[in-house]
């Protein structure tokens, strides 16, 4: 059974460290481990280390930071998702799928049909907590350096600054070559819109900033499920997915 994993950004071998009040609460009163149980820890930047739970109490859980591991390799491909935010919990699904798919970075995007209820994150409010999701999936999956869930931005500001590589619009009404017709790429920026589908004038920008259309086959995928397939099939042709 593989050991407990645990994200602290200030690790180091041989320091001692009190783990984040969640974290302590998922090692104390989830996990139910005790002083001397064997765990890992990485620093979020690509590094892992072997550690010891050294103090459990009610008040605080106190790690030791032993020699370094060998950490699980980061994905061959940057894959970066551009994604419009979405309402609730599925936002969160789509930051906990992305990172376990092994995505390099996660762009929260305004569009003009994104839902009023999520607009709200252009200012900042689910940071936090979106961090949190994708610091959570890293420990859950295996990662050692946490995907970067940049603060929310316009898609105006994405497409005047896009990031290098492939753009690749998931659209469910484009026409053109699919995935396989396309050779590898050294990065692949993929966007998925809101629930609503892109404007004409969305798309339209997209395409002068570069991005190519692809459909995602004949049936009508929620927002969620295009986005995680997205990520998925670009990860299966040409990052490190079966």
């Amino acid at each position: 059974m593989s050991r407990p994993r645990f994200h602290l950004p200030q690790a180091v071998g041989g320091v001692r460290l009190a783990l984040p009040e969640h974290a302590a609460h998922h090692a104390r009163d989830v996990l139910r481990l005790s002083a001397g149980a064997a765990v890992c820890v990485f620093d979020g930047a690509g590094q892992e280390y072997d550690a010891l739970l050294e103090r459990v109490t009610r008040r605080e859980v106190v790690i030791r930071v032993g020699g370094r591991l060998a950490a699980c390799p980061e994905p061959s491909l940057p894959v970066t998702l551009a994604v419009s935010p979405l309402k609730g919990d599925r936002m969160e699904w789509v930051i906990q799928k992305a990172v376990e798919l092994g995505v390099h970075a996660i762009l929260p995007v305004i569009c003009v049909r994104t839902d009023a209820a999520a607009r709200p994150a252009l200012k900042g409010t689910r940071q936090e907590r979106w961090n949190k999701v994708a610091s959570g999936a890293t420990e859950q999956c295996g990662r050692a350096a946490v995907p970067q869930v940049a603060p929310t931005r316009r898609l105006e500001e994405l497409l005047a600054d896009p990031p290098p590589g492939m753009r690749l619009l998931f659209d469910g009404g484009a026409e053109g070559p699919g995935l396989r017709a396309r050779e590898a790429p050294a990065a692949v920026l993929v966007l998925v819109g809101p629930p609503g589908g892109w404007e004409p004038a969305e798309r339209s920008a997209a395409l002068d900033a570069g991005f190519s259309t692809v459909t995602m086959g004949p049936r009508v995928l929620r927002s969620e499920t295009a986005a995680v397939a997205a990520v998925t099939a670009v990860q299966l042709l040409w990052g490190d997915l079966g």
